[in-house]
């Protein structure tokens, strides 16, 4: 039965201060390419269609297993070392970027305000830390190579903390996918 008890805050927090070099890396990776896209949306065609949808358990469902594929994908990399996690990181920003300003563009700022800023405060950092799981074996990887870490890292050690990160990404993402679909919808 204690298996199934949630992690205190206490450890939650343990796991992201120990962590922060991949979560800062996936923030930069993660929000660099997103605002990439943004700037470069501005200048192309929109292509952003507008479907109203009504707020129920299938939009829910809908919503939460997009973004939590999206989550998935960007841990991935874990298994290449991160490399993959930096490329996917880049292209889905990048395009997440491109459709938030084309969105942007179609439906003015007050739409964005209304319907997209509700959720995105949590589904946005939610990707990002998704992107620094799939970047834990990365960073640790560089803390060796500058000399700041004391010993090589453990992959059991990554691993289990990947997995937690994925973990309060897939929590952050529920939440995010709750607004979006009562709230922003």
């Amino acid at each position: 039965m204690n298996a199934l008890r949630p992690p205190a805050l206490p450890a939650v927090l343990a796991l992201l201060h120990r962590q922060r070099a991949a979560l800062a890396l996936g923030a930069l990776c993660w929000f660099g390419a997103l605002l990439t896209g943004w700037f470069a949306g501005g200048e192309m065609r929109g292509t952003v269609v507008r479907t109203p949808a009504e707020p129920g358990a299938g939009l829910w469902w809908s919503i939460f297993s997009a973004n939590a594929s999206v989550a998935l994908l960007a841990f991935a990399g874990v298994i290449t070392f991160g490399l993959v996690t930096a490329l996917f990181s880049l292209v889905s920003g990048m395009l997440t970027g491109l459709g938030l300003a084309q969105a942007t563009a179609l439906g003015g700022s007050a739409v964005m305000v209304r319907h997209i800023l509700p959720h995105a405060v949590v589904e946005m950092p939610a990707i990002a830390v998704a992107v620094g799981a799939g970047l834990v074996p990365l960073a640790a990887g560089i803390r060796v190579l500058a000399g700041r870490a004391h010993k090589r890292p453990r992959v059991r050690d990554m691993l289990v903390d990947s997995v937690a990160l994925l973990g309060c990404s897939l929590f952050l993402l529920l939440i995010a996918a709750t607004i979006e679909t009562w709230v922003s919808t």
